[in-house]
């Protein structure tokens, strides 16, 4: 009786800690929707914020699972494996860059980083491991899909006036929850594919799967058995709920809708990736699909996107589709696409400048997120482009100049192991399974095409680990089967589970080893939380309040001390606002004011370069604020002169370097000849 309830109990902690790391994930799908007007940027703190929070909770949720039972234990990925090594690469980047702790944090304009990216290492572990089956991954897709729907109605309403609020961003194109249009074009592109991948697997047989079509590492498990019995009894005479047309009515819905914001985004980077993804659907299924019709369907995806690109060469070498370019924004950004458009033409310098930097540090580049630094040396403004790139628009450059050939080859590494694992599946599914996989691989497909002109964000990046955690979980059902057939014909096969942890498992069996263990995870969860969690976000909320009407510069210095004392691994933007307040209102300081800013400034300063002492932004920000402040003590003009030396030799060709320069110059013209 002792074991039977020891083994009734095992399971139902086993099922709660399985569950709660599915709830877990399914929770981070919602982070698009979060916006955190209380905090700097509050289209991406809030979201990266909320994130890396569930991500942590979820995690330790997992991490005990795994060491109680080991059925949920991840079978060996050469994905996994390969995120890791590209993980392990940015940090041996960032600590032969440029500044670690820019590495590490980024910045709160962009929340990415080592510490971001290990988060979402995390994840796919994660969800790659508890979402195992085909029926799993069409709940975490749905759901994905779900809120990407809500955001898109939330744009829609937003664009048509609607409803109206700040928390839907403020541009003419569509932006929603994700405050920019280029975010919520990549977003709804990656769902669109998605919904035709759910629509497609909606016609499968309706026949239970056998072992060779969804076999996962849970397929010994007392929960499998208790579904395959269910499924061999009887059915009852009573007709059960057909839930499918309403699915398909939902998905259908969800691609008209996301199809219809996609275009007035006006995004031309994921319209590009939408028809590289559909190509590349067309041209995987007319090789290896399996059902005719769809096959058929290929064909004439690959001819209505030869006629578009027709179409395209036809507006940009005659004016005959003029007047229909002309009624809409979007095709009129389309039609403009070549190397003079201004957009194209700044991305063309930044990569200019990018692949200069990458050469310059070749091995493992100039950190993660310390693109800004390569492009600023390497910039020249005689190019016409007045932009300022931190981030280099096109993913793999971005993996070159920061992280070197090191980082983009591991990079790479993991889309060679999709590649791989997508090959496996697309030649050994069944039908309509077969072209469910192919889309979702077109829609990764697409993802990495319209990356070639963006930037990741908290969003685009939960779109990129969601996929990658889904052949994450296809290539555990491979190992699972390559296990299964081996036993079959008893072959013996290496152990998987290493002794280590069947040590730790044991230990855990009893009440005593599972409690020290939860304690330990939760003390964990609950200090990183604190530290690497709360302190940024209420770091960004203190500096807002400098807005705040009324507000002395005392309590705005206050405010700014607040902030970068909070989190001082971020404080390098707090610096620099600090910075452009005070110089652009230096005129309603009191003698008083100005004596604490300066007194501020001259620490906060000296900080922020000792962190980050290539940090041109700050050189420049610095000498504007002694140029200004020396209309009261001209001494300054000393100080604004050793920066403005500095900067020159950091990012000699930008404008704002070419414009302290020549104000420096006119000052110092001004007092030798008093």
């Amino acid at each position: 009786m002792t074991l039977r309830n020891d083994a009734t109990t095992r399971e139902l902690v086993t099922w709660g800690l399985l569950n709660a790391s599915r709830l877990g994930i399914l929770l981070v799908l919602l982070m698009p929707l979060v916006v955190t007007s209380s905090t700097l940027f509050p289209f991406i703190v809030g979201k990266a914020i909320y994130a890396r929070i569930m991500i942590e909770v979820t995690f330790g949720a997992w991490v005990v699972l795994v060491l109680v039972a080991p059925e949920h234990r991840p079978k060996r990925s050469w994905i996994l494996i390969a995120f890791g090594v590209w993980l392990v690469a940015s940090i041996i980047a960032g600590y032969a860059g440029v500044s670690l702790q820019r590495s590490l944090w980024s910045t709160y304009e962009r929340m990415q980083g080592i510490v971001d990216l290990a988060h979402w290492a995390g994840f796919v572990l994660v969800a790659g491991s508890v979402f195992r089956s085909v029926n799993d991954w069409k709940w975490l897709l749905s759901i994905n899909l779900g809120v990407s729907l809500f955001a898109s109605i939330l744009g829609l309403g937003q664009n048509f006036d609607i409803f109206e609020s700040n928390l839907l961003g403020t541009d003419a194109r569509i932006e929603s929850t994700l405050g920019n249009a280029t975010y919520i074009g990549a977003y709804t592109m990656v769902n669109i594919f998605v919904a035709v991948a759910l629509i497609a697997l909606s016609w499968r047989q309706s026949k239970s799967p056998t072992p060779a079509q969804d076999a996962t590492p849970a397929a010994t498990s007392r929960a499998a058995r208790r579904r395959r019995r269910r499924a061999s009894r009887p059915q009852s005479q009573t007709a059960q709920f057909d839930w499918i047309p309403f699915a398909r009515a939902f998905w259908i819905t969800a691609i008209v809708i996301e199809l219809w914001t996609l275009w007035l985004t006006e995004t031309r980077g994921a319209l590009i990736g939408l028809g590289a993804g559909a190509v590349g659907f067309a041209a995987v299924y007319s090789i290896w699909g399996k059902i005719e019709q769809i096959k058929k369907a290929s064909y004439v995806i690959m001819g209505l996107v030869i006629a578009v690109l027709l179409l395209f060469i036809l507006a940009r070498s005659t004016s005959i589709l003029d007047p229909v370019i002309e009624r809409s924004t979007t095709l009129s950004r389309v039609a403009t696409i070549g190397p003079n458009d201004k957009s194209i033409k700044g991305r063309v310098t930044s990569i200019t400048a990018g692949l200069k930097g990458y050469v310059e540090k070749p091995i493992f580049g100039w950190g993660p997120e310390n693109y800004l630094i390569a492009w600023g040396k390497h910039f020249d403004a005689e190019s016409g482009v007045r932009e300022r790139f931190d981030q280099a628009h096109n993913k793999l450059v971005e993996e070159l100049t920061t992280k070197g050939a090191v980082g983009l080859i591991t990079y790479l590494s993991i889309w060679a192991a999709i590649i791989w694992v997508f090959v496996r599946a697309v030649t050994r599914r069944e039908e309509y399974e077969q072209a469910f996989v192919i889309l979702v691989g077109a829609a990764l497909g697409a993802f990495f095409v319209q990356n070639m002109f963006l930037f990741d964000s908290p969003v685009t990046v939960l779109q990129f680990a969601v996929l990658v955690s889904f052949f994450v979980a296809e290539e555990m059902r491979q190992r699972q089967t390559q296990l299964d057939q081996a036993a079959e014909h008893d072959r013996p096969q290496k152990s998987e589970s290493p002794g280590f942890a069947d040590k730790v498992t044991g230990l855990l069996a009893s009440p005593a080893g599972g409690a020290t263990i939860a304690v330990i995870v939760i003390v964990v969860i609950g200090v990183s939380i604190f530290y690497l969690n709360m302190k940024p976000f209420n770091a960004a909320t203190a500096i807002v309040q400098i807005n705040t009407p009324n507000t002395t510069w005392e309590q705005r210095f206050g405010f700014f001390e607040e902030s970068i004392d909070e989190f001082p691994a971020l404080a390098n933007y707090p610096r620099l606002l600090l910075l452009s307040q005070v110089s652009n209102n230096f005129g309603s300081l009191s003698p008083k004011e100005f004596s604490a800013g300066l007194a501020l400034i001259e620490k906060e300063g000296a900080q922020g370069l000792a962190e980050e002492p290539e940090n041109w932004r700050l050189h420049v920000a610095l000498a504007h604020f002694y140029q200004v402040a020396a209309q009261a003590d001209v001494s300054l003009l000393d100080k604004s002169k050793v920066h403005v030396e500095e900067a020159d030799k950091l990012a000699p060709r930008t404008i704002e370097v070419n414009a302290i320069r020549d104000e420096q110059e006119r000052l110092e013209g001004i007092v030798a000849g008093q």
